[in-house]
C-alpha cells in the first residue's frame, strides 16, 4: 500500500499570514535600534539641567549688568562692556599671573615628588603597605580640614614649621601674611593633598608594566638613569599626560583652600582665577563680571584638556605600532 504523500505549500510573499510575521521582525528590529537612544534620554535631560542651561545662563549673564545683591535696580543688557573691564583689570591678571605660577609649580612638584615615592615604593622592604597607607592619609582628609591644619602649622607666632626652623636658627616667619612667603605655603599644602594621588596612579602603572623590555635593558648594561629614561618613561608617558590633564584642572579651579588659609591675601597674592570669579560674584555681586571669569576660566580648561588629550591620543597611537 503506498502512502500518500503529503505537499505543504509554501506561503506566499503576499499572503496575509507572511505580511504579519514580515511586520513583527522588522518592528523588532527598530525597537532594538532605538532602545539606545530611549535609555539615554535620562542622562540626556540630566546633562541639559545640569550642565547646558548653566552654562547658557553663564554666558547670558556675561553680557549683563545685574548686581543679584540690589533686586530693585533693573538688569541692563551691557554688550562687551563687562569683558573690557575684566581684561582690563589689573586684579584680573594678577590673579592669571598667580594661577600660572600655582599650576606650573605645583603640578610639577607634584608630579616629580608622586613618582620618586611610587618608584621607592615598588622595592620589596619590610612594612611596604604600613608605608603605602601613611602615604595615602592626605587623601582621607577633606581640602577644607587639610587647609584648616595647615593653617595652624603655618601660624606665626605657635605654628609647628617657626618652631622647626628656629631649632635651625632661622627667625620665625609671618607664612601666611607676606606677600612674599603666602603663596609658595599655598603650593606646600597643595602637594602635601595631591602628591599621594599622583602616587597612587604612578604605583599602580610600575606595577602593571612589562618587565620584559627592563630586564633586557639591564641585561645590556643599561644604568638606572637610562633604564628609566629609555624605557620606564615612555611606557609611562600616557599616565603622565592623564595626570597632567587631571592637575590642570585642579589648579586652575582651586578655592576652597585658598579661602580658608588666606582668603586671597595678603595683598591678592594668593588670589587665583577661580577665587576671584567667586569674589566678584559673592563679595561683589557683580554677576556680569563673575560670569566673565568664569567664561574665560573654562575656555582656558578646554584648550588645555584638548590640548593634552590630543597628545595622549598620538602617544596611544605611537605604542600600538
Amino acid at each position: 500500500m503506498e502512502r500518500a504523500s503529503q505537499t505543504i505549500p509554501l506561503k506566499k510573499k503576499n499572503s496575509p499570514l507572511f505580511q504579519i510575521k514580515t511586520n513583527k521582525k522588522e518592528s523588532f528590529q527598530h525597537s532594538e535600534k532605538t532602545t539606545p537612544f530611549w535609555m539615554l534620554t535620562p542622562v540626556l535631560a540630566g546633562l541639559a539641567v545640569l550642565v547646558y542651561f548653566p552654562l547658557v545662563t553663564t554666558i547670558v549673564l556675561s553680557f549683563l549688568r545685574y548686581f543679584w545683591n540690589k533686586p530693585q535696580q533693573p538688569i541692563r543688557w551691557v554688550g562687551l562692556k563687562n569683558y573690557i573691564d575684566i581684561f582690563t583689570d589689573s586684579l584680573f591678571w594678577q590673579s592669571f599671573n598667580n594661577t600660572v605660577i600655582f599650576m606650573v609649580v605645583s603640578t610639577s612638584l607634584t608630579i616629580l615628588i608622586g613618582l620618586g615615592i611610587a618608584l621607592f615604593i615598588s622595592r620589596d622592604f619590610p612594612g611596604k603597605s604600613i608605608f603605602i597607607s601613611l602615604i595615602l592619609l592626605p587623601m582621607m582628609i577633606s581640602p577644607v580640614a587639610a587647609a584648616l591644619t595647615w593653617k595652624f602649622l603655618f601660624d606665626g607666632e605657635w605654628g609647628a614649621v617657626n618652631y622647626f626652623i628656629g631649632l635651625l636658627g632661622i627667625p620665625k616667619q609671618a607664612w601666611l601674611a607676606d606677600p612674599r612667603l603666602a603663596l609658595p605655603a599655598i603650593i606646600v599644602t597643595d602637594i602635601w593633598l595631591n602628591a599621594p594621588f599622583v602616587f597612587l596612579v604612578m604605583y599602580t602603572s610600575l606595577q602593571a608594566l612589562p618587565q620584559e623590555p627592563i630586564e633586557a635593558a639591564r641585561i645590556d648594561g643599561g644604568t638606572g638613569w637610562q633604564i628609566f629614561s629609555q624605557v620606564i618613561f615612555p611606557l609611562l608617558a600616557p599616565n603622565f599626560i592623564l595626570i597632567l590633564i587631571i592637575r590642570l584642572m585642579d589648579t586652575f579651579r582651586v578655592f576652597d583652600f585658598i579661602y580658608v588659609m588666606t582668603s586671597g591675601g595678603p595683598g591678592g597674592r594668593t588670589e587665583t582665577i577661580g577665587f576671584l570669579s567667586y569674589e566678584r560674584t559673592f563679595r561683589h555681586f557683580n554677576m556680569g563680571q563673575g560670569s566673565v571669569i568664569a567664561i574665560f576660566l573654562l575656555v582656558v580648561v578646554l584648550s588645555l584638556s584638548w590640548y593634552f588629550i590630543k597628545t595622549l591620543q598620538l602617544q596611544l597611537q605611537e605604542q600600538a605600532k
